[in-house]
C-alpha cells in the first residue's frame, strides 16, 4: 500500500523539496498544493478537500513566512497561519490523517541569552510570526493529539538547485559577491542555520515520530556574522574575500536575540542533523560548485 502524503504549500521552499523527494520515492504517493489551489484560511474547502484526498499524512508547510509583512499584516497572518493550520487540524481529525505542522524556531524570539531552548521553554514574544506560530501548535494539538510540531530553523540551499529559491544567508552572500558590494550580519544575533536537504531527508523518519513538539534543524552557537565569515570560508577555500563581510553592532545590541534550539528530544528518538558547519560543507559536496568569480 502507497502511504499518500499531502504537502500543503507546495510553490513554498521546503514544500517545493519535499513534494519532489516524496514524489520520488517508492513507497509514496505525493500530492502538493499551493494557496492558489487550497486557501488553508477557507476552512469548507479545507474540509471537502481532505474529505476527497484521504491523505494518510498531511505534512503543512503552507504559510505566510516572511516575519516582516507578519507584523505588518497580523490579520492576514492570524487567518493564515493561526486558523489555516487549525482548519486542516479538525480536517484531519475527521479523516483520520496524521498531520505534521512546520513551525518556527522564532517561537523562542524572547529566550535569554547563552542557552539553547529547549521545547516548553517558550515565553509570550511580541513578534506576531513567532506568536501565531504557537498558538497554531496549540490550536492543533486541541483538535489532533496525534500530531506532531517541527521547530524548523532558517534554511538554505545553493541558488540555482532545487525546484524554488528563496531568500537565505549562502545566497546572500553569493550575491553579494557577485555584485562586488559588501554585506553585514548582526553580532549580537545567535541562530541555527540548516542545508535544506536535511530537512527533507529527515522528515521521512519524522512521519513516525510520536505526538509532540520537536526542535528539528541544525545547532549552532555562533553569531550571525561568524556563522557568514565560516561559510564564506567554506565557499571561498579558507579565505573570506577582501571587503565582503562587515560587522552590524547595533542590530539586537539592547536585546541579543538568541534562536538557538536544543535537539536532545528528536535527538532521544534517532533522528540527527549535521551542525551549522558541518551543514554548509555538506551542502557544497552534493553537487559540483561552479567557480565563483565577482562580475
Amino acid at each position: 500500500m502507497l502511504k499518500r502524503i499531502l504537502i500543503t504549500g507546495a510553490g513554498g521552499f521546503l514544500g517545493s523539496r519535499l513534494f519532489e523527494y516524496f514524489g520520488s520515492r517508492e513507497g509514496y504517493e505525493a500530492i502538493g498544493v499551493t494557496h492558489q489551489e487550497l486557501a488553508i484560511e477557507d476552512s469548507l474547502a479545507v474540509k471537502a478537500f481532505i474529505k476527497a484526498i484521504k491523505p494518510d499524512v498531511v505534512l503543512h508547510c503552507a504559510a505566510i513566512s516572511n516575519t516582516g509583512r507578519c507584523q505588518q499584516e497580523p490579520e492576514l497572518s492570524e487567518q493564515v497561519n493561526v486558523h489555516g493550520t487549525a482548519n486542516l487540524a479538525r480536517a484531519c481529525r475527521e479523516t483520520g490523517s496524521r498531520m505534521i505542522f512546520m513551525s518556527s524556531d522564532q517561537i523562542y524570539i524572547e529566550a535569554e541569552a547563552g542557552e539553547p531552548s529547549r521545547e516548553g521553554t517558550e515565553r509570550r514574544t511580541s513578534s506576531v510570526y513567532g506568536r501565531d506560530k504557537k498558538r497554531a501548535e496549540e490550536l492543533m494539538f486541541q483538535y489532533l493529539d496525534d500530531s506532531v510540531a517541527l521547530r524548523l530553523t532558517w534554511m538554505y540551499d545553493y541558488p540555482g538547485r532545487g525546484p524554488v529559491e528563496s531568500s537565505n544567508l549562502l545566497r546572500s552572500l553569493i550575491q553579494a559577491y557577485k555584485e562586488g558590494r559588501s554585506i553585514s550580519f548582526p553580532v549580537h544575533d545567535h541562530r541555527g542555520l540548516t542545508y535544506v536537504w536535511e530537512v527533507v531527508r529527515n522528515m521521512e523518519f519524522a512521519l513516525c515520530l510520536p505526538a509532540g513538539i520537536y526542535n528539528f534543524g541544525s545547532k549552532n552557537s555562533l553569531s550571525s556574522f561568524d556563522t557568514a565569515v565560516l561559510f564564506a570560508r567554506v565557499l571561498w577555500g579558507g579565505q573570506v574575500p577582501e571587503g565582503l563581510l562587515c560587522q552590524d553592532t547595533k542590530r539586537f545590541s539592547l536585546s541579543p536575540r538568541n534562536l538557538m534550539m536544543n535537539t536532545d528530544k528528536l535527538e532521544a528518538e534517532g533522528i540527527r542533523f549535521c551542525d551549522t558547519a558541518e551543514g554548509i560543507r555538506r551542502c557544497l559536496a552534493e553537487e559540483p560548485i561552479p567557480e565563483l568569480q565577482p562580475f
